[in-house]
Formats: structure tokens, C-alpha cells, sequence
């Protein structure tokens, strides 16, 4: 072989080899550890969504390095949302589960950020509101819990896990508005997740529980509660099939939380890309479906410039619904 020649041929190589290194460099992503952040204690609707993703993404095998949930509470999601924005906003490896709960919190101006100051990755299902009581409760439906709560509406409490202001209690202002019951009688409790709601509902510290389907699914199943009524303007399956929308008892009252992951400000385009089709192919598997019908989650897949017009229209709508129900001025 002459010089030229092998010069050529060397060079092709170092042309292919490179091709080898960059498609294998573009195809290591993600290179290390996945970490999904809940902004609550476990057990709530976050920490739900962490757990089921990360869990399906595994058995799927979509995801090949090891993923791992880590619950950040405070701020109703926005002691998260600081740390990610201020001091992690590089960070490829993380995503952070949110839902309306924080467009809530932006509607009545508790969160300093909004959605422009992160990366929406992607919205996956919808959680339907739902009011349960402990299941040695004296209330044996909805109704007899509405007729107490007509009474004395300040001697029912509700326990939620949004802030005064947030979405569960704008669902029992919503209940109360159509009750023709003073607002300002409400007794609204507000935790740092749905576990620690329902914590203190099944310790007899409050009346009833506000929040989502999923959240108390497990307990619904196991009888240590009584879900009452569902804020939907559909009938659920599985273990919610039998239990009533409001309604059905006059209570025109229907409340979606739907849920997914942000990532940090600095997400790389290819990353988020990523992210929106790994997610895109979770969804359509047998086990997510499994978790859906089990959860009671409905379906609700958006990314890109869907979910951005979303989340700007829902953002409105809250800000609105404050305003018309004295929440903010």
C-alpha cells in the first residue's frame, strides 16, 4: 500500500471511529443516576407519580441506569422549585414531579417563579378530586356529611394537602359556594402532602380528607377509609366504580389534578427530547395502564407547545377562580 493510499485509509477510519464516538456519546444519555424529586413527604400524589414512573420506566427497560425518588418538601413545592432554579439549574440528571397544585400556588402568588422559569418536560395523567372520612365515621354518604356541614359549617374541617389558597381549598370553597355556606366559616387544614392529610384524618384530627383519587387509593382498598364523593364529571373504575360524583348529590362541583415532571432551567434540547419521547413511550405500555386503572388516573399525556398553552390557560383560569372565590383580593 503507498502513502496516499494509506494515509486515505487511515483518515476513513478516524472518520468512522469518530462517527462510533459521537453516536455513542449522543446514546449515553443518561449517564449516571436519574433522580425524580417529589416536593412532599411520601406517600402523596408526587410522590405517587415519582414512584409509578420511575417503577414502570424500570420494568419497561426505557431507562437503563438507576433511577431513585427523593422527597423534598416545603412550600407546597417550592422550596423544589428554589433549589432547581437557583442552585441546580444544569442539572440533566433530575426531574421533579408538579401538577395544578403549583399553578395554584402561582395563582395567589405564594410561588415567586412560574412555569417560564423552569423546563416543562411533561403532563402524563389526570387525578380527580375526592372527599373521604374515616371508615368508623358516622357519616354513611355524602349527604349526611353535606346536612352536618350545612349546620355548622365551621364545625366540619377538611384536610388537604395544598396551602391556604391552593387547589383542595378551592375545592371546599367551590363545594360551599354551590351550599350557599359563608366562606368564611370554612375550616381548611392544610399538610405538606396528601400522606400527612390523611394521617390526621385516620388520627381523628379532622372531619374529612380533600384531595385526589390516587392519594388514597391504597387506603380506599385496604377499608381504613370511606371515600365519599369524587369532584369529576365522570364515573372512575376499578376500586372508586361504586362511589358517587358530587354531583349527584347537587353539589355541581368538578376538580382534575393533573400531574407530570419539570426539569431544570438549563435542560439541554436533546435531553428534553429525551425525556418527551422515553415518557411518550412509557405511556403506552401495559404496565402504566395497569397503574392508570389502578390509581384511578386518567390519561393525559401533553409536551411541548400543547403543554405550554396548557399550563398558561390553566395558570389564567386559577388566577380567576381565586378572585371569585375572596381567596386572593
Amino acid at each position: 500500500m503507498n502513502t496516499k493510499r494509506c494515509l486515505r485509509w487511515l483518515g476513513l477510519v478516524l472518520v468512522a471511529g469518530g462517527l462510533v464516538f459521537n453516536g455513542a456519546a449522543q446514546a449515553a444519555y443518561p449517564d449516571k443516576p436519574v433522580e425524580f424529586i417529589a416536593p412532599a413527604n411520601p406517600g402523596g400524589g408526587w410522590d405517587l407519580t415519582c414512584r409509578m414512573s420511575s417503577q414502570v420506566l424500570k420494568e419497561a427497560g426505557l431507562v437503563a441506569q438507576p433511577m431513585v425518588v427523593a422527597n423534598k418538601p416545603g412550600g407546597f413545592g417550592v422550596v423544589a422549585m428554589t433549589e432547581m432554579t437557583r442552585s441546580r439549574a444544569q442539572d440533566q440528571n433530575t426531574l421533579v414531579a408538579f401538577s395544578a397544585v403549583l399553578t395554584t400556588q402561582m395563582a395567589i402568588k405564594k410561588n415567586p417563579f412560574t412555569y417560564k422559569d423552569v423546563t416543562p418536560v411533561a403532563a402524563l395523567f389526570v387525578d380527580y378530586g375526592a372527599i373521604a372520612v374515616k371508615k368508623d365515621a358516622k357519616y354513611a354518604s355524602f349527604k349526611d356529611l353535606i346536612e352536618d356541614w350545612k349546620k355548622q359549617p365551621g364545625g366540619v374541617s377538611f384536610a388537604g394537602s395544598s396551602p391556604p389558597g391552593g387547589l383542595d381549598h378551592m375545592r371546599i370553597a367551590m363545594m360551599a359556594k354551590e351550599l350557599g355556606l359563608p366562606l368564611k366559616d370554612l375550616r381548611y387544614v392544610a399538610f405538606q402532602g396528601g400522606a400527612d392529610a390523611l394521617a390526621a384524618l385516620l388520627g381523628g384530627h379532622v372531619t374529612a380528607f380533600v384531595g385526589e383519587a390516587g392519594e388514597i387509593a391504597g387506603h380506599a382498598e385496604s377499608g381504613t377509609i370511606r371515600p365519599l364523593a369524587l369532584l369529576s364529571d365522570r364515573k372512575l373504575t376499578g376500586i372508586f366504580e361504586k362511589v358517587p360524583m358530587a354531583s349527584e348529590f347537587g353539589v355541581k362541583v368538578s376538580s382534575a389534578n393533573w400531574r407530570g415532571f419539570y426539569g431544570a432551567p438549563g435542560m439541554k434540547k436533546e435531553v428534553l427530547t429525551y425525556w418527551e419521547e422515553t415518557l411518550g413511550k412509557m405511556v403506552k405500555t401495559k404496565q402504566w395502564a395497569d397503574v392508570l386503572e389502578k390509581q384511578a388516573w386518567v390519561n393525559l399525556f401533553l409536551t411541548g407547545e400543547k403543554l405550554q398553552t396548557f399550563l398558561d390557560d390553566e395558570l389564567t383560569m386559577y388566577q380567576n377562580l381565586a378572585k371569585e372565590l375572596g381567596l386572593v383580593q
